[in-house]
């Protein structure tokens, strides 16, 4: 109970001595413990190292080593513009992977597209194409041949991997 009253007029004091120049503590006749900037008289007081002046403003921080102009804090304008560049640069490479899915998936369909023309021109099923005035014409043997080819070369280009 003791120690929480002298925790408490200390606590209550600190923000009293702002201006203080020294703090100084003493103890009464029954052991109570009182802190104050002017040591009474006739009373044995001890200064108990609590400086409440202002440092110098060119006082070093700590560790003695000035800071640099680098290594200062950030301002919150400086800390905006690092997030807003991040953030570009992520909405940047988010927008990269999805042209490079897209590519995938058309290449993929391409791909899809040439074996199962391929499946067709080989199965022997009657195939017909249009010729330059729209009419339909069946393919012959030496047509089925090059449209095979021509399908072959497709799936070599469409289905890398």
């Amino acid at each position: 109970m003791r120690r929480s009253h002298t925790t408490l007029v200390a606590l209550a004091i600190v923000p009293t001595m702002a201006y203080a120049a020294q703090v100084y503590e003493w103890r009464d006749a029954s052991g109570k413990r009182y802190f104050s900037d002017k040591p009474p008289a006739g009373v044995d007081a001890r200064p108990i190292g609590i400086n409440t002046r202002s440092p110098r403003a060119n006082t070093p921080p700590a560790g003695g080593a000035m800071q640099k102009t680098e290594d200062a804090p950030k301002t919150w304008a400086e800390k905006n513009d690092d997030f807003s560049k991040r953030r570009a640069e992520q909405q940047a490479d988010s927008a990269k992977a999805r042209e490079e899915a897209e590519q995938e998936n058309r290449r993929k369909a391409a791909c899809e597209s040439a074996r199962n023309q391929l499946k067709v021109l080989e199965s022997g099923v009657r195939v017909q194409r249009l010729n330059e005035r729209g009419e339909r014409v069946v393919l012959d043997d030496a047509g089925r041949n090059e449209e095979m080819a021509r399908a072959r070369d497709n799936i070599k280009h469409a289905c890398q991997e």
